[in-house]
C-alpha cells in the first residue's frame, strides 16, 4: 500500500507537521522524535513525491544544463559524453537535469528558467569570451559553475588541462621528427580556442621551433574557406595538420580526401579532441584524449556542494592521454 504523511503521522501517533519538520530537517522537534520518524520511514522504504520533497526543501531538485544552441548536439559527442556525466552524478543527489540551450545569440531561455525557480542551480557547459550566459548568472541569485576557465577569479569553474596537454601533443610529435605544422581552430570567442593555442605555441617553442602565425587558421568551424586553407597549407609544406577538435578534423580529412591528398603519406594529421566522430577514420587519428563523462560528473558535484554552503574551488583535471596512431607515423 501507498504510504501517505498523514498515515505515518497516524501510525506513529503524531501530527502531519511534526512528520513533515522531521523528514525535511526543518522545524523544531527534538533529535529523539526525528530519528523515531526518519527510523520508521526507513522501515517502510518511504520515498517523498518530488512535489512533496520541494515543498518541503524549498527546493525544485532541478539542475539547468546550458548548452549552446549552435552546438549541433547530434554532431558534437563533447557535449553529448559531458551531459551523461552530469546526468549519471545527478542521480546520486536526487536531482534531475533540465537542458536549457543558451549562448551569445541569446539567454531567453535561461532567465524564464531562473526567474520562475524551475531550477536549483546551472552548469554552463561551454565558456565563451563576452559571455551573455556569464554576465547573466553572476546578476541571478543563483548558484552555478562553468565547464572550461572563465579566467575570472569570482567564477567557479571545472576544465581539462587543455593547455598542457596540447602543449605535450606538439613536442611528442617535434620529437619524433615533425617539424612544420599547421594549426586549423575553431572560434576565437571560445575559451578552449584560446587555451589550446597557446598549448600549440609553447610545444613549439619548448622545443627551439619559431612559431609561423601564417600556418594558423581560426575561425573555421562552418567556414568555407576550409577547401583553400588545406591547399594553401599543403603548398606551404606543413608536414602536418593539427586540428583544434574531432569535428574540424574530420572536415579536414573530407577536404583531403576531396583533394586527392593522402594522409600520413601526404600530409600527417592529429586532433586535440577525441570521441567516437573519429573511431572509423581510416587511417586512424593520432589524438588527445580527455574523460569528457568525468568533467561532467565532477562539475556536477562541485555545484552540488556549492548549493548546500560548503567551500569549493575551482578545479583543473591533469589526466589526459595521447593516442599516437596511424595519422603521423
Amino acid at each position: 500500500m501507498g504510504h501517505t504523511l498523514e498515515s505515518i503521522a497516524k501510525e506513529l501517533g503524531m501530527s502531519k507537521t511534526t512528520v513533515s519538520r522531521a523528514i525535511s530537517g526543518k522545524g523544531r522537534i527534538s533529535e529523539a522524535t526525528r530519528a523515531r520518524v526518519n527510523e520508521y520511514i526507513k522501515q517502510i522504504n518511504y520515498r517523498p513525491s518530488a512535489v512533496a520533497r520541494s515543498l518541503a526543501a524549498s527546493r525544485t531538485f532541478n539542475v539547468g544544463l546550458v548548452v549552446p544552441a549552435d552546438s549541433a548536439l547530434g554532431e558534437m559527442p563533447y557535449f553529448q559524453t559531458l551531459m551523461t556525466g552530469v546526468c549519471d552524478r545527478a542521480m546520486d543527489f536526487d536531482y534531475d537535469v533540465l537542458i536549457i540551450l543558451a549562448d551569445n545569440d541569446g539567454i531567453t531561455a535561461l532567465k524564464h528558467a531562473v526567474r520562475n525557480k524551475k531550477i536549483d542551480a546551472v552548469i554552463v557547459s561551454r565558456c565563451e569570451k563576452d559571455s551573455k550566459v556569464l554576465d547573466f548568472l553572476k546578476t541571478a541569485d543563483i548558484p552555478y559553475i562553468v565547464v572550461g576557465n572563465p579566467k575570472d577569479k569570482g567564477v567557479l569553474f571545472i576544465d581539462h588541462d587543455n593547455e598542457g596537454a596540447a602543449t605535450r601533443m606538439i613536442e611528442t610529435l617535434i620529437d619524433k621528427g615533425i617539424k612544420k605544422m599547421a594549426l586549423i581552430g575553431g572560434g576565437e570567442n571560445i575559451n578552449v580556442t584560446s587555451s589550446r593555442l597557446e598549448g600549440f605555441k609553447a610545444g613549439l617553442k619548448n622545443r627551439g621551433i619559431k612559431v609561423d602565425k601564417s600556418l594558423i587558421y581560426l575561425n573555421m568551424h562552418k567556414s568555407e574557406r576550409l577547401d583553400n586553407v588545406i591547399k594553401s597549407v599543403i603548398a606551404d609544406g606543413a608536414e602536418c595538420i593539427v586540428c583544434m577538435d574531432d569535428m574540424l578534423c574530420n572536415s579536414v580529412l573530407n577536404c583531403l580526401h576531396n583533394a586527392g591528398i593522402n594522409v600520413p603519406e601526404d600530409v600527417k594529421m592529429c586532433s586535440f579532441y577525441d570521441s567516437n566522430l573519429l573511431s572509423t577514420s581510416k587511417p586512424s587519428i593520432t589524438s588527445l584524449y580527455f574523460d569528457a563523462k568525468k568533467l561532467g560528473a565532477e562539475g556536477l558535484e562541485l555545484l552540488m556542494r556549492s548549493l548546500d554552503g560548503e567551500d569549493v574551488s575551482s578545479a583543473i583535471l591533469p589526466d589526459f592521454n595521447i593516442q599516437m596512431r596511424d595519422s603521423t607515423t
